[in-house]
Parts: structure tokens; C-alpha cells; sequence
């Protein structure tokens, strides 16, 4: 049984998770390791609030949320998947739901808007008791269901997932790992999913301007600045983040480390700078897999070529990688997609990016095993197909 660690962000790395738990689950023992450095959306402001009223900070469940499902074996997942991805419609305060009223609203919210798709069915309010829900549902949470969360913020934009994560969260004693160890025993996940850290993780841009770009969000999707990345560091509330002891321990007993593909600072190399991460991956003795992205991305990585992903993942680790796997087909798109392409948020107006003759002889002189393909969904303008890079891996893990 192969031991493999995954670290990374966001789709690309639940994307990975679903296809390895699906496709080699029987050979492989996944531990994934999640950025905690989102501070964007409904999930900053669930945070915010956090602060603002109990002073506590909360660690943001957003990414969290996507690797649990990917590895979860339940019976149920379909419809958690669904529940917990909904988005609260109601105005009422946070504070007046308890858990089992979170579900009852959702689901009352959820078959207002999809009830003959979701249950092919004309019944007024979704019975809990179809598919043997309520009871797995109450032996599951036993004594939580009386949980609130004392938020005067209205429960209105957030997703269901988020409210239940904080509720439980405050309620077990602010013990995230206790929050995160019921979530794996509730998703029945059969692998392990930990964040890099529980402690804030904000993170800061140093432009070569010297300019200097806070927050991730703000670095990702928000700033328009004129200037190259120069370094990443946590910002000073965030200084003393120290890494889950479980990320060290699974980055040293590990057979292969997998460095997922998404933005190279906001999404990979803001877990490096956690604690002692970087240490624990020059420690282990696992092989380094990086599978970079597709394209390049408007600012962040605005004219990094291939070679530079990879001199900055080293830089940041002080250790080589040994597998570097990399698309090298450019798929066809008529006008309107490649407009859509170029407007997507990951990419914002720039391109494919390829693997040059030289860069190739480059990585080889290093003694990078590059491996080359035909990776990308052909469902999509830019994200991997899993079963392509599952069949990438397995060639590495087994062979």
C-alpha cells in the first residue's frame, strides 16, 4: 500500500482527491493536506463576524469542505454533497437556527427550487426519513442537534456546509481538529484530510517594486498591480501559524508527495511557508510529484514560464522535485469559448503555457523525470481530466 500526501487548494486538489479515491483507492492511503490562507467570499465574512463578535478566529472550512467529499465512502454522499453545498436564501439571524433546524431549512429551501429534480416528487416538505436519512442523520449527530452559533449575522449567502462547520466548531470547544475528526466519522471519509494549520495563516505579496499586497483574496483575484511577485510571507497577525502536527507526520512517512496544481502563490506555496512545512518535505525521504497548471494567470503569475513554476517550488522547498507532469496539448476552441477561456477568473486574459525544447533539457540536467501528455478534461477549457492523471500517477506509483 502506497502512502501518498496531497497538498495543495481549492477544485484542483479535491478534483485529484475523487479521482484517486475512486479509481486506486484500494491501493493507495491518502492523506491530503489543505491551504488555510482563504479569506475571499461568504467564507471571509463568516470569518469577520467570528471576530468581530466572539473574538475567536475561524479557520476557514471552505477547502476543507471539497476534499471531504472527494474522499467520502458514504451512502449518503450525493445528498450531502447537496445540502451542504446549498446557499441560504432567509434573512433570520445565524443565532436562531440550531443544527437540526439548519437541515430542516435547507432541505425546506431545496425542494421549493429542485424538488422533482432532486426527489422526482410532488411532496410538500422533504421527509427525512427517505432513504433512511433521519436516522442515520440523528444517530450521527446524537446530541448536536440542540447546537447554536450566538451570530447576530443573517444566515442569508452562506452555504450550509460553513454555518454547520462554525456551530460545531464553537460548540466542541473551539477544537477545530475534534470539528474536523466528526466530519470524517459523518462523510465516512476513508482516508485523511488535514488543514495545514488552525492558526490564522493571512497571507502578503512583496511585489520587485517593493510594493507589498495583502491578503489573499486581494493577491488572486483582486489587486491590479504593475509589478512581478518577489516573495510570499504571512503577515504579521499570522506570524506565529504553526503547521498541524499531522502534516508533518504524514509528509515524512509518505511514499510520494503530490503538489497539486492551482495558483502558485495563493494556492501551493502559502502552505510551504506554514511552521515548518518546508522542513518536513526536505526531511522525508518521499518522492516530490509537481503537476503543474494548464495556463498562466493575470497577475499572479503574469510571464512566469514553465521553468520559473518550477525554480519557485524549489526555492521556497530548498529541495528538487523528481516528477515534473505537465500538459502539451493546446485543445480547440471556437471564438465564444476562447473569449469564455480568457475570461475565466484563473486564467483572466492570458494563455496556455507549454514546455520549450530547452526547458526540458533544463529540468532533465537536474535529473526531473518530465512527463508529458494529454491531461486536460475535454469537458473543460483548462482543468485536468482524473482519469488521465490518475493514469499518469499510477505509472509513477506502481511501476
Amino acid at each position: 500500500m502506497k502512502k501518498v500526501t496531497t497538498i495543495g487548494w481549492w477544485n484542483g486538489q479535491s478534483n485529484l482527491l475523487d479521482g484517486l479515491f475512486t479509481i486506486i483507492w484500494d491501493r493507495i492511503e491518502i492523506t491530503s493536506i489543505v491551504s488555510m490562507s482563504d479569506d475571499g467570499r461568504t467564507t471571509w465574512e463568516l470569518m469577520r463576524v467570528f471576530e468581530d463578535e466572539l473574538w475567536l478566529h475561524l479557520p476557514p472550512p471552505w477547502d476543507l469542505r471539497r476534499c471531504l467529499f472527494s474522499l467520502s465512502n458514504s451512502i449518503y454522499r450525493d445528498y450531502f454533497k447537496l445540502i451542504f453545498e446549498y446557499i441560504f436564501l432567509n434573512e433570520e439571524n445565524i443565532s436562531k437556527f440550531d443544527i437540526l433546524n439548519l437541515f430542516r431549512q435547507a432541505n425546506k429551501e431545496l425542494l421549493f427550487f429542485w424538488k422533482a429534480w432532486i426527489f422526482k416528487s410532488e411532496l410538500e416538505e422533504f421527509d427525512l426519513s427517505r432513504w433512511n436519512l433521519y436516522s442515520f442523520i440523528k444517530n450521527k449527530f446524537n446530541s448536536y442537534f440542540s447546537f447554536k452559533l450566538p451570530l447576530k449575522s443573517s444566515i442569508k449567502w452562506h452555504k450550509f456546509w460553513n454555518i454547520l462547520m462554525a456551530n460545531l466548531y464553537y460548540n466542541l470547544e473551539k477544537d477545530y481538529d475534534e470539528m474536523i475528526d466528526f466530519m470524517h466519522y459523518l462523510l465516512e471519509v476513508k482516508a485523511s484530510v488535514v488543514p495545514v494549520t488552525t492558526k490564522k495563516a493571512y497571507i502578503r505579496a512583496i511585489l520587485w517594486n517593493g510594493e507589498i499586497v495583502e491578503s489573499q483574496d486581494r493577491i488572486s483575484n483582486v489587486a491590479n498591480y504593475n509589478s512581478w511577485i518577489a516573495d510570499l510571507e504571512l503577515m504579521e497577525c499570522s506570524m506565529d501559524a504553526t503547521h498541524n502536527n499531522d502534516v508533518h507526520n504524514s509528509i515524512i512517512d509518505s511514499d510520494f508527495i503530490i503538489i497539486w496544481p492551482w495558483d502558485l502563490f495563493t494556492s501551493i506555496i502559502s502552505n510551504f511557508i506554514i511552521g515548518w512545512v518546508s522542513d518536513s518535505i526536505r526531511e522525508s525521504k518521499a518522492k516530490l510529484i509537481y503537476i503543474w497548471n494548464s495556463t498562466n494567470k493575470w497577475w499572479e503569475t503574469t510571464g512566469l514560464t514553465q521553468l520559473d513554476f518550477v525554480n519557485k517550488i524549489e526555492r521556497f522547498l530548498w529541495r528538487r522535485i523528481d516528477f515534473f507532469v505537465i500538459n502539451n496539448k493546446k485543445p480547440e476552441l471556437d471564438e465564444n469559448q476562447l473569449l469564455e477561456f480568457k475570461n475565466d477568473i484563473s486564467v483572466k486574459g492570458w494563455d496556455y503555457l507549454f514546455l520549450s525544447p530547452w526547458e526540458k533539457k533544463e529540468l532533465e540536467r537536474r535529473k526531473i523525470v518530465v512527463l508529458e501528455s494529454d491531461l486536460l478534461d475535454k469537458n473543460s477549457f483548462y482543468k485536468h481530466s482524473k482519469e488521465k492523471i490518475v493514469d499518469v500517477l499510477s505509472k509513477i506509483f506502481f511501476y
